[in-house]
């Protein structure tokens, strides 16, 4: 790890120190910054006196005792911090990442290749400033992860592309197309295409004069524009750039949906009642509703910081997404990881034709797999044209000619041409919800049979899911539905934010769509198991590592 790490790590707890510092200290802080005017202004004794702790330790002789006590505790800081790093190791092989830390408590936490589900860069505002980064290697099982904390950033980058490579090369074995060969090429090479980076080279400066003065400014130059460059580098897959798979969002455009979004029309409505409420009733009214005030703008600051400057690309084999303003996310997830995707479009985006577009992938808590809106978002805000490249890019198959492209958008702003809707019925229950309702199953003979479900009128929305990734099948029929002769499907996958489900289906109907779902998922998963076992049952070729060690850091 990079010696800055235990830095970062204990960056809250500094904060915390600086913070109490600060406040019981500030009255000295006023008179060594401000001096006379601050004293000719308020006089001496209004804010000095008994309550100044520095001024009571210097009474006392106490303050060489306070010092040295402060100087031994940050002493003690580092030493521990800097042991902590000594023991902190991580190490990827072909089978797995790996990580150790810990000196009376050790703990050893192993990701395997295959379980991967993605790779993420972050990089807090302060982490930025220092040019390092963190690596979240996420796996399938709840909140099972593996952080790397933390890198430079052209390091992360290099063992980013290290894992990736690995983890394709592992997979291509029991790949059907690759026939369970896995290719025969340097594993760094691999990972470095995987992800669109080129292979590090040493840098080198022309420099005409090579007097000691010359080269150290030349290479201060060097240094500091590199750090510039990484500060500000987006992490944009180049072969997004020349493939044309790019899709970004205008801060404008950002800006435009936060203001008319939903956060913002409750932040609106709470703010009127609490300021009517403090005229009519009484002023400690406002102090009610303050926690509220507070989380929703957070909720908005926060969405603006995940959007800004949002990018999604695709490289040969995988997606990858980038965001931030301060603290900066780059998600880079293999294909196949995704379990379902869904574009959903508030009351007041309606008019501009703009959509938002979540995805459910495995490895996350009980917590995060909620309805965070901030969370698992893979396009903030963006137009139908944009929704449906993000289709294409997410899901391979999805979208590649213009009849599936045409039925994407038909579902998202037609009739829904096709689709299972509502019974005669379902009006009690789904209210003007009922003529967009509607499920149906795409391409059901195909290996990439997917499952599309639309519903809602505040709220718009589209979900699709891979049949492939599909856990079970649920015909429910609460009591209203039962009065009433309807029944509610839902599809269930692993847990998210995306929620296959559709009411209001007439019974009969629900049943027999319920049969040919079921007969679906075993004929799809079924063939797809059957291809896995063939190509493990090859002999698979030995992997070509050399030049290539396992790579283990401290």
């Amino acid at each position: 790890m990079h010696p800055f790490s235990p830095l970062l790590r204990g960056g809250l707890a500094v904060l915390v120190i600086a913070g109490i510092i600060i406040a019981n200290f500030r009255d000295r802080f006023i008179e060594i910054f401000f001096g006379d005017r601050f004293w000719a202004e308020y006089g001496n004794d209004e804010v000095s006196g008994a309550q100044d702790p520095i001024g009571y330790l210097i009474e006392q002789g106490f303050i060489f005792i306070a010092l040295g006590a402060l100087l031994g505790i940050i002493a003690l800081i580092v030493l521990f911090s800097w042991i902590g790093w000594r023991f902190a190791t991580y190490r990827v092989t072909d089978d797995a990442v790996e990580e150790r830390k810990g000196v009376l408590f050790r703990s050893h936490r192993r990701a395997p290749l295959e379980r991967i589900q993605s790779v993420n860069l972050q990089r807090p505002l302060l982490a930025r400033a220092l040019g390092l980064t963190k690596i979240e290697v996420v796996t399938a099982g709840q909140g099972g992860k593996v952080e790397l904390a933390y890198l430079s950033f052209q390091d992360a980058k290099n063992v980013r592309a290290e894992i990736l490579g690995r983890a394709a090369t592992k997979n291509a074995r029991n790949d059907p197309d690759q026939g369970g060969l896995a290719p025969d090429s340097n594993v760094a090479a691999a990972g470095a295409a995987a992800i669109g980076v080129a292979p590090m080279q040493p840098a080198g400066h022309a420099v005409d004069d090579f007097t000691p003065a010359r080269i150290g400014s030349a290479k201060f130059d060097a240094a500091l524009t590199a750090r510039a460059n990484e500060f500000v580098d987006v992490d944009v897959d180049p072969m997004a750039i020349t493939d044309n798979t790019l899709v970004r969002v205008p801060v404008p455009r950002l800006i435009a949906s936060l203001v008319i979004g939903w956060e913002m029309v409750i932040l609106v409505i709470v703010g009127v009642g609490v300021t009517v409420g403090a005229a009519v009733l009484d002023p400690a009214f406002v102090f009610g509703l303050l926690p509220l005030i507070i989380i929703m703008a957070s909720l908005i600051i926060s969405q603006f910081n995940r959007g800004f400057n949002f990018t999604l690309s695709r490289g040969s084999d995988t997606i990858r997404t980038g965001a931030g303003l301060t603290s900066t996310i780059t998600e880079t997830i293999p294909f196949g990881r995704i379990h379902a995707v869904q574009a959903s479009q508030p009351l007041l985006w309606r008019g501009l034709g703009w959509w938002r577009v979540r995805v459910t992938t495995a490895g996350h808590s009980v917590a995060q797999g909620g309805q965070n809106s901030s969370q698992n978002v893979v396009l903030p805000v963006g137009t139908v044209d944009d929704v449906l490249r993000v289709f294409e890019t997410l899901l391979p198959g999805i979208g590649d000619d213009p009849r599936e492209t045409d039925e994407l958008r038909d579902a998202l702003v037609g009739p829904g041409t096709g689709y299972l809707g509502a019974g005669p019925r379902a009006g009690w229950v789904l209210w003007f919800g009922r003529r967009r309702s509607g499920v149906t199953i795409a391409d059901a003979s195909e290996p990439h049979a997917t499952l599309r479900i639309r519903r809602g009128v505040l709220t718009r929305t589209l979900g699709v899911m891979p049949v492939l990734r599909a856990q079970s099948v649920l015909l429910h029929r609460p009591l209203v539905h039962r009065m009433l002769g309807l029944a509610l499907l839902h599809a269930h996958t692993v847990l998210g934010p995306v929620n296959m489900y559709v009411r209001g289906v007439e019974l009969e109907a629900a049943r027999r769509f319920f049969d040919d779902f079921a007969a679906c998922v075993l004929r799809v998963q079924g063939a797809e198991a059957r291809e896995i076992a063939d190509a493990r049952a090859l002999p698979a070729a030995p992997i070509t590592t050399s030049g290539s060690p396992d790579v283990i850091s401290e």
